[in-house]
């Protein structure tokens, strides 16, 4: 493996790291302002926009992996999901259909990482 396909490979695994901890992150950090144990329950956009955003920073961060960012995000709010259901089992009963409702939302960090890789690129980052 040469050098510089070397390189290229440790960048492109830092866009899943950051993603990580974006979406657990926002997961911890809406369950708790609200109360709530699922973000999408809080009122109004606060998480969809929240996803947005925090799409938007790691594309910033890691223009050339934005779409590593949105796995990421979608991959550290699952971890947390998980992490409930296995401390709680008796209030995890529609985990699948959480799982769901995350991989649609998702989209939202997704569509962010983008707009946020496009402005670094703008910025000659």
């Amino acid at each position: 493996m040469g050098a510089p396909r070397l390189d290229r490979w440790t960048y492109i695994s830092s866009g899943l790291p950051v993603g990580l901890a974006l979406g657990a992150g926002i997961w911890l950090v809406f369950a708790a302002v609200t109360g709530r144990h699922e973000p999408w329950d809080s009122a109004g956009v606060s998480y969809p926009a929240a996803l947005l955003c925090a799409g938007a920073i790691g594309g910033f961060m890691v223009p050339g992996h934005w779409a590593e960012v949105a796995v990421g995000i979608f991959s550290g709010q699952a971890v947390v999901l998980l992490a409930r259901v296995l401390l709680d089992p008796a209030s995890g009963g529609l985990w699948p259909l959480g799982m769901l409702f995350l991989g649609v939302y998702s989209l939202l960090a997704l569509i962010g990482a983008g707009l946020g890789s496009g402005l670094r690129r703008v910025l000659g980052g």
